[in-house]
């Protein structure tokens, strides 16, 4: 079908509009259908973000798109909430952003998101645990690693982003895997990976690879840290109120309280993050589904932002960076 779909093939303005798109000349498409959106997206010969005005929008294009086109599509979700300093509910949202960065950064052909998504920050770069069959891992080395890339360690895993270890044995359920796996070592060599049904416990197909993806999108370099507690330090200077400087220095007591620092919290102040432009080369083609719409919905929430942030200021529940 992608032999047969293709802009010269279905003739009219397709071939002019392909033409354009080669070139790398801005163009826009008037009047069309949604499926016609998603056929035009989905003949696009070279890889391209595609960015939609709310998340159901996203989530429509990139079905649409990945049906159409056979490529190795991801779909970028928002995270729930970047203000304030909680501990989240939920992380599914953060986990299914974090495979999707993955997958773009291990060469998929198309990014679909809303623009909340694309404005967030994010990681350089996802940190990512290769194990082969067959090769050699030190397990307590492992271990560490993936307690700090946001992994807990449970006596079992029944969530993704847990692990348990017993023995040689690692059981563990990546943030990027539908099943949870479990990895048997005889010494350090990694003996065999087995996924398994979470429910039934039944045993899935041997794989001779896992990559695990980071659980977390706070990647710490070199100087960070120093980097955070400066920042803080002069934040407390700022408090508007004594009220709120007590929150602040709360706050900040937790965040340096830990071994390292975890929390998406100060994600502006740590080298490694970046906006979703920035990841993308010059070759990457940026298609807005409904300008129009994606304008107003980055207005509105710029504005929401900014509202909230001056209120929770006052309250030391956010700090000027």
């Amino acid at each position: 079908m992608k032999d047969f779909f293709s802009f010269d093939n279905l003739g009219g303005e397709y071939p002019l509009l392909g033409d354009d798109i080669r070139r790398g000349t801005p163009a826009a498409v008037f009047g069309v259908s949604d499926p016609h959106k998603y056929l035009i997206a989905a003949l696009i010969p070279r890889r391209f973000v595609y960015i939609a005005a709310d998340a159901l929008a996203a989530k429509r294009a990139f079905d649409a798109i990945a049906a159409l086109s056979g490529k190795k599509c991801a779909l970028l979700c928002a995270k729930d909430e970047v203000l304030t300093y909680r501990k989240a509910l939920s992380r599914d949202s953060l986990f299914r952003r974090l495979t999707a960065l993955w997958e773009w950064q291990s060469g998929a052909d198309v990014l679909v998101c809303d623009v909340e998504a694309a404005i967030q920050l994010l990681p350089r770069k996802v940190p990512v645990f290769t194990l082969k069959a067959g090769d050699e891992t030190e397990l307590s080395g492992l271990i560490s690693d993936l307690v700090r890339a946001g992994y807990t360690r449970e006596y079992s895993v029944d969530a993704k982003g847990a692990f348990a270890v017993r023995g040689d044995i690692l059981d563990i359920w990546p943030v990027n895997c539908e099943h949870p796996v479990r990895v048997d070592f005889f010494g350090d060599e990694v003996e065999s990976i087995k996924p398994y049904d979470e429910i039934t416990s039944e045993r899935l197909p041997l794989c001779d690879r896992l990559d695990i993806v980071s659980a977390t999108d706070v990647v710490v370099g070199d100087g960070d840290e120093q980097e955070v507690r400066r920042t803080l330090a002069e934040e407390l200077k700022k408090a508007p109120s004594a009220s709120a400087y007590a929150r602040m220095k709360s706050i900040a007591d937790d965040i340096l309280s830990g071994e390292s620092i975890s929390t998406d919290y100060v994600l502006p102040l740590l080298s490694s993050s970046c906006d979703l432009f920035s990841l993308l080369d010059d070759e990457t083609l940026l298609l807005f589904d409904e300008c129009k719409l994606v304008h107003d919905k980055l207005d509105g929430l710029y504005k929401e932002h900014g509202e909230r942030y001056l209120v929770l200021r006052e309250g030391g529940e956010a700090m000027s960076f």
